[in-house]
Formats: C-alpha cells, sequence, structure tokens
C-alpha cells in the first residue's frame, strides 16, 4: 500500500496530479519560449547550409516531384481534374495556393514548413501538459526539439509535416472535448459540438495522412465500448459528478460523443468524397492509392519497409497508371475507377493474411522490430546522407532508441496507475492516439514518415516517466531494485532498438543514391550522377534500376560500350527485367548491329511480353526476314490486341510481302485500335492514294495532320493528291507545310519544284 501511496504523491509532484496546473490555452511559459527560439535558430542554420550543400534543395524526387508538379499546375488554374485523387489532396493544394499567392518558391516553403515545425513543439507541450502536467510537457517539446526527423522533414516538399501538425492539432481537440463536463457527459449541445471538432480536425488530418481517419475509428470504439460498460454503476463506488466520470474517465454518454466524433470525421472528409463523386463518380472518401500501400506491405515479397511488387517501376508519377492496368489485366475489367483499382489490391493483401497467416505473422514481427528500431527507414530521403552533407543537422542528435526506451516504459508505468478526475480522459486520449499511430505502420509498412506521428506521444510518456523515475531515486532509497526496475527496463528497450533492432536497410540507403543519380542525371551532370549510381551499387550490387540508369548517363556520355555492358549487367542480375534488353536493343539498333538487337530481343521475349515480340519483329524486318517478322508481331497482337503499333507494323511487313489487301486491313485495325495514332492513317492513306482512291486517302491523311500537324510526308502526300487534282493553290501550301515540319522531305521539295514555286 505504501509503495501505491508514495507513485500517487511522486506523480502529482510531478505535475500529473489533480491539482498540477494546467498552462492556459495561450500561455507560453519562459522555458518553451527559450525551447523554441533555440529550435527556429537551428532551423534557420539548418536550412542555409541545405541550401548550398545538396540537390535535394531544390530537386525534386518521387513523391516530392508529384507533390511539386501538382502544385504548378494549380497555381496555373487547374483546379480541377477528370479523375479522383489518388495522392491526398490536402498538401498539394494549399502549396499551390501558396504558390499563387507567393510565387514558386522552395525557401518559402521550407520556412512556412518550419513554422509548422514550432507549432508542433507547442503542440507537444499543450498535450504534455494536459496529460501529465506541466514539467512532462516541457521536457516533451524539449526533446522534439532534439529529434533530426521533424526538421528533416520539414524541408522536403511532403506532407509530413503538415500531416504531423493537423495530427497534434486534432489530438489536442480530441483531449479538449472529453475535458469539460458537458463534453463528458455527452449531452449538452455544446458537448456534443467539441466532439464534431474533434472528428472534423481528424477528416480534415485525413485528407492530408489518410491513415489518421484510424484515429476517429479507434477513439469513437473507445467512447462506445466503455459507455457499454459503464452503463450501470458499480455498486460501493463513488461516481465523480462533477467530472460525469465511471471507471477511470469514461464518457457517461459515450455512444453520443462516438457519434459526434464520427460525424465530424465524415464532415472533414467530405470535400475530398464529393470532388471524387463530382469529376469521377467515385465513391471515394479517401484518396486512391490506400490499396496499394495496404498490399506493398502485404504480401509474400514484404520484408516490413517500403519495397516495390511486380509489376511497379517504383516512380510515384506512374505508380497509378501501372496499379490500373495490374488490376484491369487480373480483373479481365477495363475503365476501372480509383476506388475498384484500390479495393482489388487491398483484397489482394487480405488474400496473402488469409492464405498464410504464418508468414504474415513473422512478417509482423518484422514490422514490429522495424517500428522499435532506432534506424531511420527511407523511402525518399536519407538523414543519415543528409547528416554528411548538411554536418548541422547532426546537433538534434536524440536518438529514436532513446525515445522508444523511455517512452515504451512510461506507456506500461501510465497503464499501472489507476488515475480518475480530469487528468484521466487526457491520458486516455493519448493512449488511443499511440495505439492508432503504432498500428499504421504495422498495417502497411515502416518508414521514418509513417512513424513520424508516433514520436510525440512516446515523447510525451517517456517525459513523464524519466522526470517520475527521477524524482523517486532522488526522495527515496536509490539502491532500492524496485525503483531502479522501471529504468533498467527503458535502458535496455533502448539498447535493444539500436541492436539489432536499430540495424540499417542496405537496400533502402542505397536507393537514396540511386536517387540522387537519377537527379544528377536528369540536369545532364552524367558524371556525377555515374559517381552516385556506383555508390548505389556498392551497396547493393543487384539493383538493376542502377545499372539501366547507370547505362543511361554512359550512353549520354558516349561510352557505348560500357553502356552496353551496365544493361547487360541489369539483365544479368534480373533475367526479368525488360527494360534490360530494350536498353541494349535501342543501341545495337543505333549502331546497326540487326543480328545482335533481335538476339537480345529473343532472350527478352519471356520478360518482355507483347513489346519484346513487337520489337523483335521490327528488328527481323530490317533483316529481311519477312516471314518471321510477321510472326512475331502476330504473336504480339494476340498477347495484347489493342495496340495500335503492333498492327501498323504488321501492315509494313504484308505491304512488303505484296499482300497489299491485308496491309490495308492492318493498318484499318491500327487505326481502330489508336484514335490518336498518326502513322497508321498515314500509312493507309499512302496505299489508298497509290490505288487511285484519292477521296480515301485524302480522308486518312487529313486524320493524320488533325493528330500531328508536323507530319511532314503526310502533308506531302496531300500535296501529290491536291496537284493531280490541279488544286495548285491547295498543293503549294501542303507542300511548304512539309518542308516547315522536315525541310528535307524529298517528296514536297519535288512538288514545289513542279508547280514552279
Amino acid at each position: 500500500m505504501r509503495a501505491e501511496k508514495d507513485g500517487r504523491a511522486a506523480t502529482q509532484r510531478a505535475g500529473a496530479g489533480p491539482r498540477g496546473r494546467a498552462p492556459s490555452s495561450w500561455e507560453v511559459p519562459r522555458p518553451l519560449a527559450v525551447i523554441l527560439v533555440a529550435a527556429a535558430a537551428f532551423r534557420a542554420v539548418y536550412l542555409y547550409f541545405y541550401a548550398g550543400h545538396s540537390i535535394f534543395y531544390d530537386g525534386m524526387i518521387l513523391d516530392s516531384s508529384v507533390y511539386d508538379a501538382w502544385a504548378q499546375d494549380l497555381a496555373r488554374g487547374r483546379w480541377v481534374g477528370s479523375e479522383a485523387f489518388y495522392f491526398p489532396p490536402l498538401y498539394p493544394y494549399l502549396l499551390g495556393a501558396f504558390d499563387l499567392l507567393l510565387g514558386h518558391s522552395y525557401t518559402l516553403v521550407y520556412a512556412a514548413q518550419a513554422l509548422l515545425g514550432l507549432l508542433s513543439l507547442v503542440l507537444i507541450f499543450r498535450l504534455g501538459a494536459a496529460a501529465f502536467g506541466e514539467s512532462a510537457g516541457l521536457w516533451a517539446a524539449a526533446g522534439a526539439a532534439l529529434y533530426g526527423p521533424f526538421g528533416f522533414f520539414e524541408s522536403k516538399v511532403l506532407a509530413t509535416t503538415l500531416g504531423l501538425t493537423l495530427n497534434l492539432v486534432a489530438l489536442l481537440l480530441l483531449i479538449r472535448a472529453g475535458s469539460t463536463p458537458e463534453g463528458l457527459r455527452g449531452t449538452a449541445a455544446g458537448g456534443l459540438l467539441r466532439w464534431l471538432a474533434a472528428g472534423a480536425a481528424i477528416g480534415l488530418a485525413a485528407t492530408c495522412l489518410p491513415a489518421t481517419a484510424l484515429l476517429a475509428i479507434f477513439a469513437a470504439a473507445w467512447l462506445s465500448l466503455t459507455a457499454l460498460r459503464t452503463r450501470r454503476p458499480i455498486p460501493g463506488r463513488r461516481v465523480d459528478r462533477g467530472g460525469g466520470l465511471e471507471r477511470g474517465g469514461a464518457p457517461a454518454s459515450g455512444v453520443k460523443a462516438a457519434a459526434a466524433l464520427m460525424a465530424g470525421t465524415f464532415l472533414g472528409l467530405s470535400p475530398v468524397l464529393a470532388y471524387n463523386l463530382a469529376v469521377a463518380g467515385d465513391l471515394l472518401p479517401l484518396s486512391g492509392q490506400g490499396g496499394i500501400t495496404f498490399y506493398q506491405g502485404n504480401n509474400a515479397r514484404a520484408q516490413g519497409l517500403y519495397n516495390p511488387v511486380p509489376g511497379f517501376s517504383g516512380a510515384a508519377e506512374r505508380q497509378a497508371e501501372e496499379e490500373k492496368a495490374i488490376a484491369e489485366r487480373e480483373t479481365g475489367r477495363r475503365n476501372l475507377k480509383r476506388s475498384q483499382v484500390s479495393a482489388h489490391f487491398f483484397r489482394k493483401g487480405l488474400a496473402f493474411i488469409a492464405a498464410s497467416p504464418g508468414s504474415w505473422l513473422m512478417l509482423e514481427a518484422r514490422k514490429l522490430g522495424a517500428l522499435l528500431g532506432d534506424y531511420e527507414a527511407s523511402t525518399e530521403y536519407s538523414i543519415y546522407l543528409e547528416r554528411r552533407q548538411v554536418p548541422w543537422l547532426r546537433l538534434a542528435c536524440l536518438p529514436f532508441a532513446a525515445i522508444a526506451g523511455a517512452g515504451l516504459a512510461g506507456v506500461a508505468s501510465s497503464l499501472r496507475e489507476r488515475v480518475r478526475g480530469k487528468e484521466a480522459w487526457p491520458r486516455a486520449a493519448l493512449l488511443i492516439y499511440t495505439t492508432y499511430a503504432a498500428a499504421v505502420p504495422l498495417m502497411f509498412y515502416v518508414s521514418s514518415r509513417y512513424r513520424l506521428p508516433l514520436v510525440p506521444p512516446l515523447l510525451i510518456y517517456g517525459a513523464w516517466f524519466a522526470a517520475t523515475a527521477w524524482r523517486r531515486l532522488r526522495e527515496e532509497r536509490a539502491d532500492d531494485p524496485a525503483l531502479l526496475a522501471w529504468p533498467g527496463a527503458a535502458l535496455l528497450l533502448a539498447l535493444v532498438s539500436f541492436f539489432p533492432l536499430g540495424q540499417p536497410s542496405v537496400t533502402a540507403e542505397a536507393n537514396v543514391h540511386y536517387n540522387m543519380g537519377s537527379l544528377l542525371a536528369d540536369r545532364g551532370r552524367h558524371e556525377e550522377a555515374i559517381v552516385a549510381y556506383d555508390r548505389a551499387l556498392a551497396a547493393w550490387p543487384g539493383n538493376a534500376y542502377a545499372l539501366i540508369n547507370r547505362g543511361n548517363s554512359l550512353d549520354h556520355l558516349g561510352r557505348v560500350d560500357e553502356a552496353l555492358a551496365s544493361y547487360h549487367r541489369a539483365e544479368e542480375v534480373d533475367p526479368s527485367f525488360w527494360k534490360a534488353y530494350q536498353a541494349q536493343g535501342i543501341i545495337l539498333h543505333r549502331q546497326k548491329r540487326l543480328e545482335e538487337e533481335q538476339e537480345v530481343y529473343r532472350r527478352g521475349l519471356s520478360a518482355g511480353g507483347a513489346e519484346a515480340n513487337y520489337l523483335q519483329g521490327t528488328a527481323l524486318e530490317d533483316l529481311g526476314s519477312l516471314a518471321e517478322g510477321r510472326k512475331a508481331l502476330e504473336d504480339a497482337i494476340r498477347m495484347k490486341p489493342g495496340d495500335p503499333r503492333y498492327y501498323n507494323e504488321l501492315g509494313v511487313i504484308l505491304e512488303k510481302q505484296g499482300d497489299r489487301a491485308a496491309a490495308l486491313q492492318a493498318f484499318r485495325d491500327a487505326s481502330r485500335a489508336g484514335p490518336a495514332y498518326a502513322r497508321s492513317r498515314y500509312n493507309l492513306g499512302r496505299l489508298l492514294k497509290d490505288e487511285g482512291r484519292l477521296d480515301e486517302a485524302e480522308t486518312m491523311l487529313l486524320e493524320a495532320v488533325r493528330i500531328d500537324p508536323r507530319h511532314a510526308r503526310a502533308h506531302a502526300r496531300l500535296g501529290e493528291i491536291y496537284a493531280q487534282r490541279g488544286d495548285r493553290e491547295r498543293a503549294r501550301a501542303q507542300f511548304q507545310l512539309a518542308l516547315a515540319a522536315d525541310p528535307a522531305e524529298a517528296t514536297a521539295r519535288d512538288g514545289l519544284e513542279s508547280l514552279g514555286k
């Protein structure tokens, strides 16, 4: 009994007890002001060095490039698209408004996000003070100021910082909704409005980080279940009538509160739902990438961190179309909506779990290890690389291992305490939020970005635990084993987080060098790009994408043989990687090494499918092997009947074989398959003209130049038709258009000469 009493006393002395002073809403204590000034100075210096030492300051990759391009489109006035949202829309829309009002400036964006980071420090202080007292809030804010990933992500064009701030605002409103008598009872209109506002904040946050919607579900479930458990008072147990709480702080009318919370969440999500319905008729309340993200983290090849699944290139800007193509191929359906595509991949993830529960449990264990490990897993940017480029970032030196050790010990210690009164609901809300923030990476996959919302509650729990443990050690016998048990457990957890759980992912870090190489190559800095690719390959020799892009840079520098060797190495490390064959074929075709070209495509038939057959067919045609080329193209058409290029090339071979009727049909098939394909219309018009069917030929050639106004040969053929009809002016105009598009167009030049210029 004495130990329990002393523990409560120590808790109250730490500022967490019912008589602990809670700061007013707008008050900034002096220690917090010092923390904010120091954090602001750190961010200002960091951004200065970052601008001068990192290509990533104004070089966008992966998700950042998508958000940046989207925002610039919005700033140019394209506020309404034609499809349902694939990426969460709030951040790019705010970014677009920012660009529209202030101009496109990464410096201003990073400065604004740094201000959001400082606001997050204030919110962490408020949350800590609400749950455990002002002292815990201050120490948590200080810890947040020393945690590097907060400042690191503030300098990236990503939704991470905005999403974290909105998460913390939502949690603060959730706490305040249950911290007043009317809110706790859930009966008065004012109380229900507080729950509605908290839900709306969660919904708004979910339009930035979609998984935030789980917070509303978890909180509503807790409120409803606890209300059902406490519907009848317990005999002999006093109910705190002033606070309206029963059994550890449960709202007496929790079902109403839960309903208001969920209604508010729906309200916050309703603009996204309305947009998706209006532009695409798609009943999708969130963005459309939830299904594939779930499948990326739950499949037979998953390892707990980000890993592209087969069929995806890993390019963020192509993911939506790749996802749709795979879903339509696997379902046999066409024109799937975003919600249907997402549901398809979500079902695939669930199917893996149902078919291999043991493997899934092992996968979840790996995710849990990664979640608690010190390693900051990269999906785009690496904090470790940035610390080497910008050593100033090393000053933010608080490791996640220390946060995890103290935070988990704080969670366990908090659960052992029986707290009632005003601080019961803030602690319950903090626990609900912690559960949600930990569940998200476990449901999907672990990365530093996905884990970031979990850090603030762990900092708060850890700060309270450390302050409480220190006071107990000072005020009681320091050699008492019972007093040392919890700090010892925290230290052990931290050590385990460092090793073995904190081991870095070689492939993830190698990908950062690969991304840097791609960015350098895009800027024409191919020598530097090759160095970056070599660093990626030194860590991960089997990175086929790095080998391909390294070959591309070598090709740009004229080092063709080295480029071919790099492409061939990509083929060796991954025989199923079609780009390796395609890249070799392009160079070999350019060098007129046609035998080697068709041999490369022959090796790549199983990897490239229809496209490999198509390219092999064109190579065989160039070699004069028309029968073999025709067969390859017919195989390509059987595999992918909707590609107009295949029919067009087949028509060319049929024409060379003398089967003009079959060639005409192939060109017509190509035109049907490709409404915007000019080549088949030109070929069809050319053949019809040669047969004297001038009206039909004119129609086809006009379609060709409508699709491609700079199609020189189509203009030249039209000129010939008009010249045959005696329409010299129209003929002259078409010949001139042909020469404007291609000054070397011989038919047009000869035609003008015959007209006498």
